[in-house]
């Protein structure tokens, strides 16, 4: 029996765009909590809280783990024939 030549998909994988995109939006709520004033509503006059940032920020970095997990576990194998394909 002959070997297919075949290939990962590699960083073109899916889950890895989902995975960075939601991770740099992670990054992005994570750094708003720790730098950014969230400030005062003006229709009550009571500061706003910023843990909303800190949370949402964590949860979104544990799904891009995720996303990065699977597609390391499970990578999509790409055949390098297009023959293969049809």
């Amino acid at each position: 029996m002959a070997k297919k030549d075949t290939h990962k998909a590699g960083a073109f994988d899916i889950r890895n765009v989902i995975g960075g995109l939601i991770g740099l939006y992670a990054v992005i709520l994570l750094g708003s909590w720790l730098l950014l004033d969230p400030g005062v509503d003006p229709s009550t006059g009571v500061p706003k809280d910023a843990t909303y940032n800190l949370w949402t920020g964590l949860m979104m970095a544990v799904v891009a783990i995720v996303f990065f997990a699977w597609a390391k576990m499970r990578p999509i194998i790409v055949p390098d024939d297009i023959e293969d394909i049809q």
